[in-house]
């Protein structure tokens, strides 16, 4: 009888072990800021990495603009590349621990932002209409007016 009561606590604590980790994974290291966007808490350290990668993505769609008004294909193909998924691949050691403490929504956010670079820099390279990969580059920009709208990089105040 006290092993079947140790087994059924022992179960207890493992459900509540997988709902806390799912919790955090789905919903990450957030709060509520007072601007009513979300807050994400990082560390000094990996809030300068996903702000230097925002800077990288900012660079990238400025030297894509540039490339294709001197019509300069391959430079504008080569600048979307460099942020596409080979730069999370680039980064998947450095970033294992932010992903943490970011919420599924953000993350599929940022994924679908590296994939769209990829899918741009395809089109550039075929020499698509202009105006279609104009279009592209607006659905792209969205991802990143939605992404700054709904979320704010804070430190994490709390002290290890």
């Amino acid at each position: 009888m006290k092993h079947l009561r140790l087994a059924k606590i022992a179960i207890l604590l493992w459900i509540l072990t997988i709902i806390t980790i799912g919790y955090f994974f789905y919903f990450g290291n957030t709060s509520k800021s007072l601007d009513t966007r979300i807050s994400i808490h990082l560390t000094p350290a990996e809030r300068q990495l996903v702000l230097t990668e925002m800077r990288a993505l900012l660079e990238a769609v400025n030297g894509m603009l540039s490339s294709l008004g001197e019509k300069d294909y391959e430079k504008a193909a080569k600048a979307a590349d460099a942020v596409g998924m080979g730069l999370v691949a680039s980064l998947e050691h450095q970033e294992k621990t932010i992903l943490l403490k970011l919420p599924v929504s953000f993350k599929k956010l940022g994924f679908g932002t590296h994939e769209k670079f990829d899918a741009i820099a395809a089109k550039i390279r075929k020499k698509e209409e202009i105006h279609s990969i104009l279009k592209e580059m607006d659905d792209l920009t969205k991802n990143c007016v939605a992404c700054h709208a709904g979320y704010k990089i804070e430190l994490d105040t709390e002290k290890k």
